[in-house]
């Protein structure tokens, strides 16, 4: 991968789908037909943000489009980056026929980037926290344990209380980055999940 690649923010397929709310099997495909590139980093592939953009036209476009046509639109996506705009784009089909980019869907693309950034930020994975899994950063509270507290009637005011010291974005990015990645092999029981969440054993400190 090119540096200028490896700057730009990327999300795994998982969290692509789950950001744009797409399936991932129509992700695949997608990447399969070569309408959104795909990037091979640490045993997992992953995808540049203005491919979201990408996805997200192609979502609300709606319409059952040739393999030909959507790479034509995804050349137009990156090659103009409509997100970055701050209007209105247009992209002719033909004579009668033009997919408009809107205002909503620069939202998407820049929460997409805000995830990636606040990923980095906030959650980390060390062999030596909780036998790898992913935690908030600097601390011993599990992300699914996160995720599995607000699925079950917790809100981020309700953490906020538990763990005064770590922001709302911290929780909200944990949230996302477990719904993207969801536990491998046999399911944790809901009791050991929460208890994870209830952990307090005090912040671990951050190198640097």
């Amino acid at each position: 991968m090119s540096a200028g690649v490896a700057n730009r923010a990327m999300l795994t397929r998982r969290e692509a789908a789950e950001l744009v709310h797409v399936p991932l099997g129509a992700l695949d495909k997608a990447i399969e037909q070569k309408v959104v590139t795909a990037y091979r980093r640490r045993d997992r592939t992953w995808l540049r943000s203005e491919d979201i953009g990408v996805i997200v036209l192609l979502q609300k476009t709606a319409l059952p489009l040739p393999v030909a046509l959507k790479r034509k639109i995804k050349r137009w996506v990156r090659e103009t980056e409509p997100y970055r705009a701050g209007r209105d784009s247009e992209f002719a089909i033909g004579d009668t026929l033009v997919i408009r980019w809107t205002p909503a869907m620069t939202k998407t693309v820049e929460a997409a980037e805000s995830y990636a950034t606040l990923r980095d930020l906030w959650i980390e994975t060390d062999p030596s926290i909780k036998g790898g899994e992913p935690v908030i950063r600097g601390t011993r509270i599990g992300v699914r344990a996160i995720a599995q507290r607000l699925d079950h009637g917790d809100t981020i005011e309700i953490l906020a209380e538990d763990y005064p010291t770590i922001p709302a974005e911290a929780f909200l990015t944990a949230y996302t980055y477990a719904r993207a990645h969801p536990r491998r092999g046999r399911p944790v029981k809901p009791w050991r999940g929460r208890d994870e969440a209830l952990d307090r054993r005090g912040p671990l400190p951050i190198a640097g």
